[in-house]
């Protein structure tokens, strides 16, 4: 008798939490800050709980510094990647897969970067800058002329499923030429414009609570050690807990906004150059930061659907949801309209070991070649409608290689080597229902 009753308890403690989160309506993705508007109006125009008017107007106005065509008079460096925020983010979302001025019609540069830097790391545990670059190519020029001859190309892959499904991944194959720097001493890393969702919500996620999250050593043995990536926090000179870019690599929406200037466009500011050399004013890149932290979050789509509802279901028990974490809560101490959030970004903040496919050989501070932060995958589905809205192809992953949701999860390894599996050993119909729940969001 003791025996059964410690079987009902397993089963109530291992099972019914699972039952809970997929009774859970995911309509909301961004708690309050949900929109029902469409299209790029959804991400770009200020949430609808945000009632403070300096704080609209902030947003409102931010649009313009973000969608601008910077000229070489108004800050914009010799050398560039492009011309302007909404030049890589199309429509506040991701860019095509293009150098050297193809991602769209006003031809203003590349929607790519490439990360670079030498062997080994610097003191404080970056990335070991490359003389006379920095940590990343700027392929553009003012004079209009094509830098380091970027080369993109595709190897192709072919695998199948348990049940005989036949499918093909791809790999990019890029080159490129730094003068008087041997290849073999470089490290690169190839990384596409993502989606800007909810990064407001994200920025205040108190850190004890993705901390909790975190089992660097995997001690209960599940095959999950995401850990945090701590980096120098510019605003306070001390280190703090990455949350943005594809390494958790920036502590704040305004520090990954600095950088992205200086890095992408070549503009200086007051924050990391100084204020005699800045090329932004603070008030504008306030404005810029808060146009990225307060827009809609767009709701979720078709939650009573059957098979979205099935999908749900197997999305957490395959294992996808160890890491995409469903729902967190922010911080009660964030800005007003940001704070004690229900929210369901789909990730933890942490990085985890991806894999030698997804290995790009390059150290971050804490994460290595190989470890990558969870992509939030709230969005996931609209950045598809974005994409089409946009003229492009919807592509996935740090670099673009999956050219579907489906070629996504195919690509996952290291610790997500089982949940891959998982999905792998499916039959093709739940497989279809977990690309359907995903295309939801």
């Amino acid at each position: 008798m003791k025996s059964v009753w410690s079987i009902i308890i397993i089963v109530f403690t291992v099972v019914l939490p699972r039952q809970i989160v997929s009774a859970q309506d995911l309509t909301n993705l961004g708690g309050e800050l949900s929109t029902d508007l469409t299209g790029h109006n959804a991400i770009q125009v200020v949430a609808p709980n945000v009632t403070d008017e300096i704080r609209r107007t902030k947003q409102l106005t931010g649009f313009s510094v973000f969608h601008r065509i910077v000229t070489r008079e108004q800050g914009l460096g010799s050398r560039f990647v492009n011309a302007s925020c909404g030049g890589c983010h199309l429509q506040n979302g991701k860019g095509s897969l293009s150098f050297n001025g193809r991602n769209n019609a006003l031809d203003l540069g590349s929607s790519m970067v490439i990360k670079v830097s030498l062997k080994g790391r610097e003191r404080d545990g970056g990335a070991k800058k490359v003389p006379g670059i920095g940590t990343q190519i700027q392929d553009q020029r003012v004079d209009g002329r094509a830098k380091y001859d970027i080369k993109l190309k595709w190897e192709y892959i072919s695998g199948k499923y348990p049940d005989g499904t036949r499918f093909k991944l791809r790999k990019p194959k890029l080159s490129f030429k730094i003068p008087g720097i041997r290849s073999s001493r470089l490290r690169h890393s190839l990384r596409m414009s993502p989606l800007l969702i909810g990064l407001g919500l994200l920025e205040f996620i108190p850190e004890e609570t993705i901390l909790a999250l975190s089992d660097p050593t995997d001690s209960n043995g599940d095959g999950i050690s995401g850990k945090p990536n701590y980096i120098p926090d510019v605003r306070t000179g001390n280190f703090s807990l990455g949350r943005f870019g594809f390494k958790a690599s920036a502590p704040t929406v305004e520090q990954q906004t600095v950088a992205a200037l200086l890095l992408d466009m070549g503009i200086k500011s007051s924050l990391l150059n100084g204020a005699a050399s800045a090329e932004i004013s603070d008030d504008e890149l306030d404005r810029l930061t808060v146009y990225q932290q307060i827009p809609g979050v767009p709701k979720a789509r078709n939650q009573d659907d059957p098979t979205v509802q099935l999908g749900k279901s197997l999305f957490q028990s395959i294992g996808c949801a160890d890491c995409h974490k469903m729902t967190l809560q922010t911080s009660p101490d964030a800005p007003v309209e940001l704070a004690n959030q229900t929210i369901h970004p789909f990730t933890d903040l942490l990085l985890h070991d991806m894999g030698p496919s997804l290995s790009d050989n390059r150290p971050d501070y804490s994460a290595n070649g190989s470890e990558w932060r969870t992509t939030p995958l709230w969005g996931l589905g609209f950045s598809e409608m974005l994409a089409n809205e946009s003229g492009i192809s919807a592509r996935f992953m740090h670099d673009g290689r999956a050219r579907s949701i489906e070629e996504a999860i195919l690509w996952h390894g290291g610790e997500s080597s089982r949940s891959r599996t998982n999905f792998k050993n499916l039959p093709a119909n739940q497989r279809a229902a977990v690309i359907q729940f995903l295309k939801s969001l």
